[in-house]
């Protein structure tokens, strides 16, 4: 199946990467059948997935319910909350707009928002990478925003008189209310609301029919119900009113429509190969290597080569996009239900696409008693030690003020979590026999982090 962009000439704009043999594409279809169907019930709530290399789909399925008071079985063509995919497409229109003259990256974002007790420091690039410092919520509590249409600029009005939670510039810390001060700018300087510049800009010139500004109120074809769980128990998740995280977070679309925009952008037809290179760039050295940020897009690993994209959370659903540069495939994956790991799964079919899938999830192996040996506290540094607990026959990790996790042990004696979500840790043992470290694998993947056994 192909799906095709507008009939111009395409370009891939990330700087060439060495010539590989493209992964085989005859066992993507079930390898990526059996990833979901691990994943998803069919009779709970449900998500649907797309693999495409170029502008050929090699993977298109659903599973689960888009309703599932009716009966109803989800569709791939079905539309969905995206959340802060959101952010991918109000990045993308500032890059673009300083591609035009309009505005300028590392210009003050008060010379847009002079009305705004803005700190002068503060740029446009260091909103769009998340190193404004920009605080998240108000220095002392404030009456809620009402159930309507909350305006852009009363909610900017509330960030703007937040101190800063850090110095401009000095670290990356993700950032909502940042993405609602870009929206103002858009607002500002194109003089169109932010859904209407979006709209003309972006959606309309790249044919994207079922990407929107989500309305509260509206009637939409095809938009599915959004779930969570609660104790076990499948729920309808909460009324959301989809003007507060309006620029940041607010839009909905389609599997489709997602792997035309991420295949848009990073071919030339958004922003120029120099303004792409610049989103897929990290922002600040030292982010570690699974949480890297660029200007509106993720830079991950996944069996060592990049991936592009973002990942999206909200009230009844969980979104993942991502782009792999060197075999040009776009992932998507689109759930209702709120508590679904949208970015693993979209991590698993990235890994069947590049030939290289992970182990798929298993029930895991009863704990033998020496498992008991394992308990311990294992890395000084506060920031990633972790301690694990052996109690009734059941292994937990446990973080400073964090709820415990269950563990598994998979068949290699690794240690994973419940549920699988790719991360792991290897037990490394002494001449005696003796755990006196874990590696750990974020994501999956490496290089390790060590954490020594301290206790």
């Amino acid at each position: 199946m192909r799906l095709l962009l507008p009939a111009l000439c395409v370009v891939l704009l990330l700087p060439a990467a060495p010539a590989l043999a493209q992964p085989a594409t005859a066992a993507i279809p079930h390898e990526a059948d059996a990833a979901l169907a691990a994943t998803v019930s069919p009779k709970g709530s449900g998500a649907t997935v797309l693999i495409a290399r170029g502008d050929t789909i090699l993977y298109r399925r659903a599973r689960g319910m888009a309703e599932a008071e009716l009966g109803m079985p989800m569709a791939p063509d079905q539309i969905f909350r995206i959340a802060s995919i959101t952010k991918s497409f109000t990045a993308a229109l500032i890059v673009q707009m300083a591609e035009r003259g309009e505005v300028a990256l590392d210009a003050p974002a008060a010379r847009y928002l002079p009305e705004l007790p803005l700190d002068p420091r503060i740029t446009l690039r260091q909103l769009l990478s998340h190193t404004a410092g920009i605080a998240e919520n108000d220095a002392t509590p404030q009456p809620p925003f009402g159930p309507g249409e909350v305006p852009l600029a009363q909610q900017v009005a509330r960030i703007a008189a937040r101190p800063l939670r850090s110095a401009p510039g000095s670290e990356q810390r993700y950032s909502n209310s940042g993405y609602m001060l870009l929206g103002a700018v858009i607002e500002k300087v194109t003089g169109q609301s932010w859904d209407e510049a979006m709209r003309t800009r972006l959606f309309v010139p790249l044919g994207l029919a079922d990407t929107a500004y989500d309305r509260r109120d509206a009637i939409v074809a095809r938009r599915v119900a959004g779930y969570t769980l609660a104790e076990g128990q499948l729920r309808n998740a909460a009324a959301f009113n989809m003007s507060l995280p309006k620029t940041a977070g607010s839009l909905r679309s389609s599997a489709a429509d997602l792997m035309r925009w991420m295949r848009a952008l990073a071919h030339g037809w958004v922003v120029s190969a120099a303004g792409f290179a610049q989103m897929a760039q990290p922002a600040l050295a030292g982010v570690p290597l699974q949480q890297r940020y660029g200007l509106g897009l993720y830079i991950w690993q996944i069996r060592g080569q990049t991936a592009i994209g973002h990942t999206g959370q909200i009230d009844g659903f969980a979104s993942a996009l991502l782009y792999l540069p060197v075999s040009d495939t776009v992932i998507v994956v689109l759930a209702n239900n709120d508590t679904f790991d949208a970015q693993t799964l979209a991590r698993r079919m990235a890994a069947i696409a590049l030939g290289k899938p992970y182990p798929l999830p298993g029930a895991g192996r009863a704990l033998p008693p020496e498992a008991a040996a394992l308990a311990g506290t294992y890395g000084s540094d506060p920031a990633t030690s972790r301690t694990l607990a052996f109690a009734g026959g059941r292994l937990t990790l446990v973080r400073e003020g964090r709820p415990a996790i269950p563990l598994m042990l998979d068949a290699r004696g690794d240690i994973r979590f419940v549920p699988d979500e790719i991360s792991y840790f290897t037990p490394v043992r002494d001449a005696a026999g003796k755990v006196i470290r874990l590696d750990y694998f974020a994501k999956g993947e490496g290089p390790a982090l060590a954490l020594e056994r301290v206790n």
